[in-house]
């Protein structure tokens, strides 16, 4: 094997010496070829920004999400917009203007749902509440009569307080809620108007309870956006176009909190968050890059050189990545980060054998050509070494990374030829001044260069020790599924999606199971709402009402009794300025004489603390100016009464349904649970927060065993994750069975081979077991690091193994030219790295983090464990 080496790095070295004959026609054609590269890259090179392809479209679950995206396509890929509102009108009209202005962006926006909206459910919301609750409240609107009169005829904060009056200083008291709570709200209103604040009464809440599912004042939109996969930002225009609104909406609906999220969102915000992410890292690895360089080298010449070549191959592999795939994803994206880190290697060994060989005696050109010869058959190894841990993600099922292995694998061998070729060019144009070293390279004394000699034994014990603490940290390491957990905690769509998986109603994180029959449907429905991990099972048969005969019979009798009333009840009526003051102070008067009559009455309480308000109120009006009186009147009758005509328009509405049936559903509602084909979706919802993994898993568990096919995000989530690993355990046996046959046979014997994997088996059992000591658990980024160190670990062993198969005068490997490459080839590597760890996201920065581990630990583990090991085979 000697001789092949010996015979390849003398061809190499010929090579040379012909091409560099003609150095600048060499320098000058591979400029060409980089800037053709570049136009090639500019019109050919695209980006595909979908996540969903990221993992093999063959996997099993993603066939599973494909057949429920074909019979269910209306909420793929959709924005979640998240209405909160003080009171249930308040989010109610926010809702239709969204829905409104959302209508008009049909260049964006493909299609609007606005689940529990819409005529539909105006006119048949009376149907879907309890039978008990129907009967309630139409017995609390039949004798509340004469209060709906009264205010139909005199809709004012006067008649209002008129009406409470009497309903205090009489036995029974004929309104359509419960007098202790309204009183109460009554008490938060004049408070409000005291302090200058905003408050509403809502009467829808008043006269069917604050908890009804539909009165609630968190409401939502799901829109579906036109997204362009050509550009780096598929959202980007649909969603400033819905930001837009939304600014546009908070700003006429004071109070009124709006917030996106949901997959479009959240992929949108990790990708600028990456994109931008990788751009960073990218300029600060170029930056650091340099400055090591400048350190190491102590030469500007050879760091420009070192430039010139890593700028050179990064364009031919833009260049080949165009032609190769035609596109960059999310995860090959940052691959400009990582080739800045590692192109530079091979240009590092040549420039520092270079240097040492010009002071000895050499001419320029001898010491660039031995340089060469020296140095081309090591580092070609460390090439075909350091692809192999890339290639190894190429036949694996993640997709997203095997395109990036295929990148940055080529892109490896691209340096390499740039290396051997060009560099030397570079130099021989400007060549390093030649002549002895005025002082020593050594920056340490005699003893750390000679440490790993003379200390074997306990290098050789500490080694052990390490690796068997580390095996039994390896044991607790584990795999984070979750992918909110690398994004942005505090971005807006984070936060909204976190905030609702804490709910059993309104959790994102729901299940669909497919059924081919309304029997089937139903069958499992049942199944799933037994299950302790599921909150309920929805069907399409759940929005048809139960006990309809019952509950129609009842409204008709309630329309007969309320109808004409409400066809003409009116706004709020502004009435004098006199006319109120004087119905505050009946009021007062009244509230007085309830307490002197009955002071311990269930009443009295709430009363005594209204009396202290309206009391406060009438000394501040009495104070005040008569526009400063009028003003604060109508606030507080507006913050009583302007809910009550929309909540008797609404009760109009619901007074005249019909049954409700398949049919009749509105094609919206019915198409997201009955498709087309006749296939039933059945949702299941968490009973658990699924921001803890342990409910998410128990979740999947549960509803899979029931219906093995179940899908939607939380099977996609931890299916994913289960194929990342299995990829990585494929690309990881790959890389480690690859570079142990390189290494067997291109080493002298087998325990040369095993002496270079040494270093790099304890690096990757020390860098797992740092993820459980730095709570840095694996995750869908960061898993591809160990296969990587693999593949560029083993550079260093080969180097310096070869070093010490050849030594020339020196007493330790430590002291030689090589060993200085090693360390700054790996440390300008871990220096564009590093950049990584401190970039926003945080998938990006766990990757940067644990490679800056690793890399660090190469250095040590090479330079210390290698030469303990080596040095009684070569002693």
């Amino acid at each position: 094997m000697e001789k092949v080496t010996e015979v390849y790095g003398q061809f190499i070295a010929k090579l040379d010496n012909r091409l560099l004959r003609y150095p600048k026609t060499l320098i000058l054609l591979t400029l060409l070829a980089c800037g053709l590269s570049l136009y090639y890259t500019a019109g050919h090179l695209g980006i595909d920004a979908d996540t969903t392809k990221i993992l093999s479209e063959d996997l099993p679950f993603q066939k599973d999400r494909e057949r429920f995206i074909e019979a269910f396509p209306q909420d793929d890929q959709a924005i979640l917009v998240v209405v909160d509102g003080r009171t249930p009108e308040q989010a109610a009209h926010a809702l239709d203007y969204l829905g409104a202005r959302f209508g008009r962006e049909k260049q964006q926006i493909q299609s609007i749902y606005i689940p529990g909206a819409g005529d539909f459910f105006e006119r048949h919301g009376l149907l879907y509440p309890d039978l008990d609750d129907v009967e309630e409240l139409a017995a609390k609107l039949a004798e509340a009569q004469p209060f709906i009169g009264t205010l139909s005829g005199d809709n004012s904060l006067k008649s209002l307080l008129s009406i409470l009056g009497q309903a205090i200083t009489t036995d029974e008291h004929e309104l359509p809620v419960d007098l202790n709570p309204l009183l109460d709200k009554i008490r938060t209103a004049i408070r409000a108007v005291l302090d200058g604040k905003t408050y509403q009464l809502s009467w829808q809440q008043m006269m069917m309870g604050e908890d009804h599912d539909l009165l609630s004042t968190r409401r939502f939109i799901l829109l579906k956006p036109h997204l362009d996969y050509n550009e780096l930002m598929p959202a980007e225009k649909p969603l400033a176009a819905v930001r837009a609104t939304v600014a546009e909406a908070e700003r006429a609906f004071p109070g009124v909190n709006i917030r996106l999220t949901g997959e479009v969102v959240l992929e949108h915000d990790e990708l600028a968050t990456v994109t931008y992410s990788a751009e960073m890292a990218s300029a600060f690895s170029f930056i650091l890059v340099f400055l090591s360089l400048l350190i190491g080298f102590r030469s500007f010449r050879l760091t420009l050189a070192t430039l010139g070549v890593l700028t050179m191959g990064l364009l031919l592999t833009f260049g080949f990545a165009s032609l190769a795939i035609g596109h960059l994803n999310i995860i090959s994206v940052s691959f400009a980060a990582l080739y800045i880190g590692i192109g530079d290697d091979y240009a590092v060994q040549i420039c520092m054998r270079y240097r040492e060989l010009s002071r000895k005696n050499m001419s320029r050109w001898q010491a660039l050509i031995e340089a060469v010869r020296k140095v081309a058959p090591p580092i070609t190894l460390c090439a075909i070494t350091g692809a192999t841990g890339f290639f190894a993600f190429v036949p694996t099922k993640y997709t997203g990374v095997s395109e990036l292995g295929l990148i940055a694998g080529a892109g490896i061998f691209i340096s390499l030829l740039i290396t051997l070729t060009v560099l030397p060019a570079l130099l021989r144009l400007f060549p390093l001044h030649s002549g002895p070293a005025e002082k020593s390279d050594d920056l340490f004394p005699d003893w750390v260069y000679l440490f790993p000699i003379r200390h074997a034994t306990l290098v050789k014990w500490t080694t052990a020790a390490l690796m068997l603490a580390g095996l039994g940290l390896l044991t607790q390491t584990r795999f984070d599924i979750n992918p909110l957990n690398l994004r942005n905690p505090d971005s807006e769509s984070v936060a909204t999606f976190r905030e609702l998986l804490k709910t059993k109603n309104t959790s994102p994180m729901t299940l669909t199971v497919l059924a081919k029959s309304k029997d089937e449907a139903l069958a499992a429905a049942q199944k799933l709402k037994k299950l302790e991990s599921v909150e309920n099972a929805i069907t399409i048969y759940d929005y048809i009402p139960a006990d309809q005969e019952a509950k129609l019979s009842i409204i008709e009798d309630l329309s007969l009794v309320m109808g004409l009333q409400l066809t003409t009840f009116p706004a709020p009526h502004q009435d004098s300025v006199e006319n109120n003051m004087a119905a505050l102070e009946k009021f007062r008067q009244a509230i007085n004489r309830y307490l002197t009559e009955k002071p311990d009455n269930e009443l009295s309480a709430t009363l005594r603390l209204l009396l202290q308000e309206v009391e406060s109120l009438i000394a501040l009006l009495q104070s005040e100016s008569e526009a400063e009186k009028k003003a604060r009147l109508d606030k507080l009758q507006a913050s009583l009464l302007d809910t009550l005509p929309d909540t008797m328009n609404t009760l109009l509405k619901g007074l005249n349904p019909d049954p409700v049936t398949i049919d009749t559903l509105p094609r919206d509602l019915a198409e997201r649970w009955l498709s087309k084909d006749g296939i039933y979706r059945i949702m299941a919802s968490p009973s658990k927060d699924l921001n803890d993994e342990k409910n998410l898993k128990e979740f999947i568990t549960e509803v899979r065993r029931v219906a093995p096919n179940a899908t939607d995000l939380p099977v996609i989530y931890l299916e994913s994750g289960n194929a990342i690993v299995h990829a990585f355990q494929q690309a990881l046996a790959s890389a480690v069975a690859a570079i142990i046959l390189v290494l067997l046979l291109t080493q002298r014997n087998a325990k040369d081979a095993l002496l270079i994997l040494l270093p790099l088996t304890m690096t990757a059992i020390l860098t797992g077991a740092s993820t459980v000591l730095m709570d840095n658990p694996f995750n869908f980024a960061n898993i591809i690091v160990i296969p990587i160190l693999f593949g560029l670990g083993v550079d260093a062993g080969i180097n310096i193994m070869n070093r010490l198969r050849n030594p020339d005068q020196e007493d330790s490997v430590l002291r030689t030219s090589t060993a200085r490459g090693v360390v700054f080839s790996e440390l300008t590597t871990l220096c564009s790295l590093v950049s990584m760890a401190f970039t926003p996201h945080l998938g990006l920065a766990s990757m940067g983090q644990l490679l800056s581990i690793g890399l660090f630990l190469t250095i040590i583990c090479t330079l210390l464990v290698l030469p303990a090991f080596a040095y009684r085979a070569h002693g």
